[in-house]
């Protein structure tokens, strides 16, 4: 789907809120599984058991530290989180929180005050009998910025248990960042009686997919690398989620070869015996369910894509004096990120003159790396012929940093109303892929994605424009560059989803390299028709490879996605046929979570997913199952 100017303010500044050391405390994995001792009896079902009406407290304290360059950036967050037991939810249940007594260390910086009232208000959690968060939902009138940092905070406290009697299991689970396994290990001892039960410790060593976003959709970063991770939970004997957790956690964000952040973390939570909160005491079964939505909502519903009307008195300041004024509204709470990029983009509008002094600022470091993505933000918003000037310009501009000309070419893909210089200007920056350089590479590569974007998103607004892009596009697909170029072609052709460029793209599917296969099956994720399903179902029952078959099958689940959740009877009926023969565990890690998509409705995707349980040997595989059939169900 086309992303809005909108949603591209959370998208783009996401970097940014993880490089000022937003508090994302997320932890990253791969499973390690391995058997359980010889001689060790096997453990009970480790379950939650809740009950409605249930009141628990918990105190927490959270750390995180980190390093950008030379400044360093610590957070520090104290409080009471309660719960409430609202009512039961299909095998699971609805828990209303919130945090109490909360306080908030922020250094350099001091805490905005709407911050620390804001991580104060109820939210509310949907708790799977396995403890799985499936959904964490907040007041439609809640700051974004706000809601994301409480999903970080619970997230982090996620603790998932085995659908099976095992001493060791993997799960996929997700995070603020991305979605990561999990490996879980039940400690010697097994599950004692008494007020405290079992001890499992978790490991998380790497993503599985990072959301913390690149310039642009498929560009090559940022990435994840785990340098330590570990964490050790007690559960309560009496099933009712956690008694005590303990983790630490050592990350490096990078983009490309270059360190965007290394951030230190830490989390210590304690049950305590706390007076019920006020606020949630009084709570009957009906509360917190009408109106909340997810974060991804929140962030998706803010501000306006229209440049700020300004005063006067603002817009009489000179450059220095509105990028303080900038600086200043990002750093201010709720609604601070859109309030601060629509206010610069309404004075670039009315000074026009400033944005080429903002670009030399941009060029010569005299301005904090820090607001550089919000800056080009601001400039896309602007909608000026000064500013698209400035953007076109700036995508070419090698004295400009290289990430500041990927910011460039993102923002060029989102400019209201572009021009046919915007087109020419991403095709002449796309036509150096292949130039020796990582930067240089990176840039080209993010101008060829930004071209593709254009395309899908001026696809019904400038027809002819789209079609500048997509011809320029198709040119490149036609000539069968070198591998290292045709890939970014492939990915561009992707973002772009248009139809006639799926003609192109055909020659690609049966290339001798898998790795050119796999980018082919990439680019058909936003391809409409039933034409192009049924060329990947094909693709898919053919595929000898299975990095391609992952890639197809992930193809398939974006457009299914796109499509409501709904599954064509050609797809569902290929899904069931292959899931019982698939070889490679993340495939049919991606086929179960197809099926499971309507298992509550279709009785023949429920009747697979049972089948492939009792065939079944990937523990984190038997647990996805369980999150969509009952224990009834698997018997």
């Amino acid at each position: 789907m086309a992303r809005t100017g909108k949603s591209r303010i959370a998208v783009l500044i996401a970097v940014v809120a993880v490089a000022v050391g937003a508090w994302t405390l997320a932890r990253l994995v791969r499973p390690h599984p391995s058997p359980a001792r010889a001689g060790s009896a096997p453990p009970g079902i480790l379950e939650c058991r809740l009950r409605v009406g249930e009141e628990l407290a918990f105190r927490l304290h959270g750390v995180t530290d980190s390093t950008t360059g030379a400044a360093t950036q610590h957070l520090e967050l104290g409080a009471v989180l309660h719960w409430r037991v609202l009512a039961t939810r299909g095998t699971g249940w609805r828990v209303a929180a919130a945090l109490d007594q909360v306080t908030l260390d922020r250094r350099p910086d001091a805490p905005a005050p709407e911050l620390v009232t804001g991580l104060a208000a109820p939210f509310r959690i949907e708790l799977g009998r396995d403890c799985r968060f499936e959904e964490i939902a907040f007041s439609p009138g809640s700051d974004a910025r706000v809601a994301s940092q409480l999903e970080a905070l619970v997230r982090s406290m996620e603790i998932v248990l085995p659908v099976a009697p095992v001493r060791q299991w993997s799960v996929r689970q997700e995070d603020a960042l991305g979605s990561y396994q999990g490996h879980y290990r039940l400690e010697a001892g097994g599950a004692p009686a008494g007020s405290t039960g079992p001890a499992i410790s978790r490991r998380r060593l790497r993503y599985l997919a990072f959301r913390v976003p690149a310039p642009v959709p498929k560009v090559g970063g940022p990435t994840a690398e785990i340098l330590s991770s570990q964490a050790r939970a007690t559960l309560d004997g009496g099933g009712r989620w956690l008694v005590a957790l303990s983790s630490q956690d050592h990350i490096k964000i990078s983009l490309g070869a270059r360190l965007l952040v290394e951030l230190t973390g830490s989390l210590q939570l304690q049950r305590i015996d706390g007076a019920p909160l006020p606020m949630l005491a009084g709570l009957g079964t009906d509360g917190l369910t009408d109106g909340f939505v997810g974060r991804s909502v929140l962030e998706a519903g803010g501000g306006s894509a229209e440049p700020k009307v300004v005063d006067d008195a603002l817009a009489a300041l000179d450059l220095k004096g509105a990028l303080a004024d900038f600086q200043r509204r990002l750093g201010s709470g709720r609604g601070g990120l859109h309030d601060g990029v629509a206010t610069l983009a309404g004075y670039l509008s009315r000074r026009p003159g400033a944005i080429a002094e903002l670009m030399k600022g941009l060029r010569d470091g005299s301005i904090d790396p820090g607001l550089h993505s919000a800056i080009f933000l601001a400039l896309e918003r602007t909608g000026s012929p000064e500013a698209e000037r400035a953007l076109t310009e700036g995508v070419g501009d090698r004295r400009l940093a290289g990430a500041d000309r990927m910011r460039a070419a993102a923002a060029l893909a989102d400019v209201a109303h572009p021009s046919r210089q915007v087109v020419e200007a991403l095709v002449a920056a796309g036509a150096r892929v292949g130039a020796s350089g990582t930067e240089a590479e990176e840039v080209s590569r993010s101008a060829l994605l930004a071209l593709g974007t254009l395309d899908h998103n001026t696809a019904t607004s400038d027809p002819e424009l789209a079609g500048r892009a997509r011809d320029a596009l198709g040119a490149r697909l036609r000539a069968g560059p070198p591998q290292e170029e045709l890939v970014a072609d492939l990915d561009a052709a992707g973002n772009a989803g248009d139809p006639l460029l799926m003609p192109a793209l055909e020659r690609y599917t049966d290339d001798p390299s898998p790795l050119v296969r796999v980018h082919a099956a990439g680019a058909y994720r936003r391809a409409a028709g039933d034409a192009d399903e049924a060329r990947l179902t094909a693709w898919l029952r053919g595929e000898p490879d299975p990095r391609v078959r992952l890639a197809i099958v992930a193809s398939l689940a974006e457009r299914v996605d796109a499509a409501g959740g709904w599954l064509s009877s050609e797809l569902l009926a290929t899904a069931i046929a292959l899931l019982p023969a698939e070889p490679d565990a993340q495939v049919r890690g991606l086929l179960i979570q197809l099926l499971g998509g309507v298992a509550a409705s279709v009785p023949e995707a429920k009747q697979a997913l049972i089948d492939q349980f009792h065939r079944e040997r990937r523990p984190e595989l038997l647990e996805l199952i369980g999150r969509y059939c009952s224990t009834d169900e698997l018997g």
